[in-house]
């Protein structure tokens, strides 16, 4: 007797299989949007090595340190980082205006832990304690608050003769965390600022950081 041919037997399907299907993709086309923002992001911040091509003396300046007891504590907004860990920037501006003030009389002094206080109240941070710069701006409207878009040794050089103090990003001692420094003068082509984490009263060359920077800000008081 002829035996009827077996048709081979399908495999029974796993649940889930679609499911699983749509979150590898969505995996895939994650991992593709990350990737495409981390190459922004390093393009945005591309180093730019610069040199005063001219001196510019930094005449008297006011020191402030992040890590000082009286506001070192202090929270950055609604986030868990303090001035201790990440309040450069915010020291920066506060030596800018306070300098500003001592020297020319305008504005008003702010001290880094009043500064941090007064862009609390004015909602100048995010979520993650970083300023907004457009807020900035409007919490500040006795100020010129500049944000550029990308770092040029000609601007920079063009506001220090104007007697204004630029903000720089750089990395510590070249290749380590982001931070922000005060520039404040230069001589005999090197760059001389006020580091709000390295601060003991006296300037430090910006070559102790690699001479690279990769943003600029500046804020100072109308004339």
């Amino acid at each position: 007797m002829r035996k009827k041919s077996e048709r081979p037997q399908k495999s029974p399907r796993r649940p889930g299989g679609k499911l699983r299907l749509l979150l590898e993709v969505c995996m895939a086309v994650c991992i593709c949007m990350a990737g495409v923002l981390w190459v922004l992001r390093v393009r945005g911040d591309r180093a730019v090595t610069i040199r005063p091509e001219k001196d510019y003396q930094a005449g008297e300046v006011v020191f402030y340190d992040q890590t000082d007891k009286r506001w070192s504590g202090d929270k950055l907004g609604a986030s868990v980082y303090t001035m201790k860990s990440s309040g450069c920037l915010t020291t920066c501006i506060a030596s800018s205006l306070s300098t500003q003030w001592s020297r020319e009389g305008a504005g008003r002094p702010m001290t880094p832990g009043e500064l941090n206080e007064y862009f609390k109240e004015q909602g100048v941070y995010n979520d993650s304690g970083d300023i907004l710069w457009d807020r900035l701006r409007e919490a500040l409207p006795d100020g010129e608050v500049y944000a550029a878009s990308s770092v040029r040794g000609e601007e920079i050089e063009e506001l220090l003769a104007q007697g204004h103090y630029p903000i720089v990003k750089v990395k510590m001692y070249g290749r380590g965390a982001q931070h922000w420094v005060l520039l404040v003068g230069g001589e005999d082509g090197e760059y001389f600022c006020m580091d709000p984490l390295l601060n003991q009263g006296e300037l430090v060359p910006l070559s102790l950081h690699g001479g690279k920077v990769y943003r600029m800000r500046c804020v100072y008081w109308k004339d």
